[in-house]
């Protein structure tokens, strides 16, 4: 073999050498850049147990019966002798008359019937309404001239309950409790028990017909901030706040000078999985406006000449999409659970018992994490703040 020859075979062996290492090189880059990175599920994984109420999502032992919606009274003095509303599945506050901001409570009671529910107050038609959506039967002390006509005309589910209201088996259902020393009003509970035999012996369909929330699992500790404070405005002293605690990841009630919010009858906390604010119009009924030219039933009809001057303008009709008066079918929400703020949107179709339904901003159906839900209802010109974690830091450092 020439030197010549040898030199140009050992410089042909070193370039295969050289572009079979560059060869693998390359070959291990590609496999790299197509390994695509980890990415956090959006939603985390759960499985609803068989018996899991379609509101939570926990197991329940009435998981396929009707709930019952009771009317709270949601005055100052009433909030610190709030019965059982810690067992509530769903809770709705919202304000209950047009020229303030204070609130009332719906309470909405699957799982479990506790014999003390209240202080009750009377019934509003948007409490009726969020009522209906989740097809419970409406339970009430009173009601406004334009509920009362409403329930009259049998379009939901309802029971009035007074003091002394019992069933037909003498099982008590409505009563007044004299060691609960509220002044706005008649310190009026309810017995859940008493209630449901009223609604066997009315007739009413016992089985549950709410086809239930989208569900996920809590998010794991490690992925939950340690901060997060959502602030509802109702006007004045009815404000609430709630801190979210990272352990139990719920959302811990406080009142506006800072107090906790506990329930009378448990000796809770309210502590909410789910809070949903919505900020909507908020309309009243006027006797000169035409509403029947607009579509709408007319919310006076089946009132007296009496109560319709003495309740002209006096009650409040909030835009949340009931199928008798409103315009408003869809609007803007926003959702906290697992320490998290979401913006989105309710919507809800015109017809009875048609429910909410709530949007996150990509258009994907919300799914509560399981436990407890609060729905925060505000009028036009009222806001919600919200202040996470890193927020929360920089407040510290400035203090």
């Amino acid at each position: 073999m020439t030197t010549k020859t040898r030199t140009i075979g050992l410089f042909a062996l070193f370039s295969v050498l050289i572009l079979s290492g560059f060869g693998c090189s390359k070959k291990q880059e590609i496999s790299l850049d197509k390994t695509p990175p980890k990415q956090q599920e959006k939603f985390f994984p759960f499985t609803p147990p068989k018996d899991a109420s379609p509101i939570t999502g926990q197991s329940c032992a009435n998981y396929d019966k009707r709930p019952f919606a009771v009317m709270y009274s949601g005055s100052l003095d009433a909030r610190q002798y709030w019965h059982n509303l810690s067992k509530a599945e769903f809770v709705l506050e919202m304000p209950h008359r047009p020229m303030h901001g204070e609130p009332r409570l719906l309470g909405v009671f699957q799982c479990e019937l506790p014999d003390a529910v209240g202080p009750m107050r009377s019934g509003r038609v948007d409490h009726i309404s969020v009522a209906d959506s989740l097809g419970a039967v409406f339970v009430t002390w009173g009601k406004s001239s334009i509920a009362g006509a409403v329930l009259r005309k049998g379009w939901v589910d309802n029971i009035e309950v007074g003091n002394g209201t019992r069933s037909s088996d003498g099982t008590r259902a409505g009563y007044l409790k004299p060691d609960v020393p509220i002044t706005s009003a008649y310190p009026a509970f309810g017995d859940l028990r008493g209630v449901l035999k009223i609604a066997h012996e009315k007739g009413f369909d016992s089985s549950n017909r709410f086809e239930g929330f989208p569900h996920q699992g809590d998010a794991p500790r490690n992925q939950r901030p340690d901060h997060a404070k959502v602030t509802v405005k109702f006007e004045g002293k009815n404000r609430v706040y709630y801190e979210y605690d990272p352990e139990t990841n719920s959302y811990k009630r406080f009142s506006r000078s800072g107090k906790p919010a506990i329930d009378y009858a448990t000796k809770e906390q309210y502590a909410p999985k789910n809070i949903i604010t919505i900020i909507t119009k908020k309309d009243s009924w006027y006797t000169d406006k035409n509403y029947v030219a607009e579509g709408l039933r007319d919310p006076w009809e089946g009132v007296d000449a009496g109560h319709r001057q003495r309740d002209n303008g006096q009650y409040p009709n909030m835009q949340l999409g009931d199928p008798w008066f409103d315009t408003k079918y869809e609007g803007e929400a926003r959702f906290f659970f697992n320490g998290q703020e979401i913006k989105g949107t309710w919507k809800r179709t015109k017809g009875a018992n048609e429910r909410f339904h709530f949007f996150d901003a990509d258009g994907e159906e919300i799914r509560f994490v399981p436990g407890q839900i609060w729905m925060e209802v505000l009028g036009h010109g009222r806001s919600v703040s919200y202040e996470d974690e890193q927020e929360y830091q920089e407040r510290l450092t400035k203090e």
